[in-house]
């Protein structure tokens, strides 16, 4: 067995724990037709995501037509309750995480997730899909209040309190797809890793994560290179 010396692996949501691509286009595009702008294919998603869904919402519409902020306000409500209403219905998991997660959990590390999507859409979404259980904690981009989500330090640190360890004394590691997940380990100084197959805005090797994964294979024994 391959030996890690973290306590506890964070992990963001969309994009890294989750392919939920098809679901927020699905959304996005009901609150677009609601509109009566055009719809976004799944590919194109991509790379509108990543950014929390109201910058989602306001990139679709600069590319269709023109936002406002009104109209912003109007098709959030549609956009969030579609999402909400069909939360885990087409959101797999990425290849090889349940394994890497199963091997972690074997080893007694704490497992985590820090995303900036509303908590209560996180834990909703996680519990849809089976998931919320492997979980110690949940931390949500409304979590920590207003300006404090990631790429501030703050929700990793609480993640660190929350699972029992010391903030900057407990070994920990996060990983995620997106320069505030970066940022955000950076910023708490802990360990980090990229993926390579999330909802990038920009290429993975700009991201300055610690290290890059193209499979969730590659976790466990990149976390062990990064324990040394």
């Amino acid at each position: 067995m391959t030996e890690i010396s973290f306590d506890i692996i964070g992990f963001d949501l969309d994009g890294t724990l989750l392919d939920t691509s098809m679901e927020l286009a699905a959304s996005l595009n009901h609150a677009l037709d609601s509109a009566n702008r055009p719809q976004v294919d799944e590919q194109s998603i991509r790379s509108l995501v990543g950014m929390g869904a109201r910058h989602m919402l306001e990139m679709a519409l600069e590319q269709s037509g023109g936002s406002d902020k009104d109209l912003v306000k109007s098709l959030m409500p549609v956009l969030i309750d579609h999402y909400e209403a069909n939360l885990g219905n087409n959101a797999p998991a990425f290849a090889g995480l349940i394994d890497a997660m199963d091997v972690l959990q074997d080893q007694d590390v704490k497992l985590a997730v820090v995303t900036n999507k509303f908590e209560s859409l996180a834990v909703k979404l996680l519990t849809n899909v089976g998931m919320i259980d492997r979980f110690v904690t949940v931390i949500g981009g409304d979590t920590m209040g207003k300006g404090r989500s990631k790429p501030k330090r703050d929700p990793i640190d609480e993640m660190i309190r929350r699972c029992g360890g010391i903030v900057e004394q407990t070994p920990a590691a996060f990983i995620g797809d997106s320069i505030f997940d970066i940022k955000a380990a950076q910023n708490a100084g802990i360990a980090n890793v990229a993926v390579s197959f999330g909802f990038l805005n920009q290429p993975v090797e700009e991201l300055g994560a610690d290290a890059i994964i193209d499979h969730y294979d590659e976790l466990v024994p990149t976390l062990a290179a990064l324990s040394r």
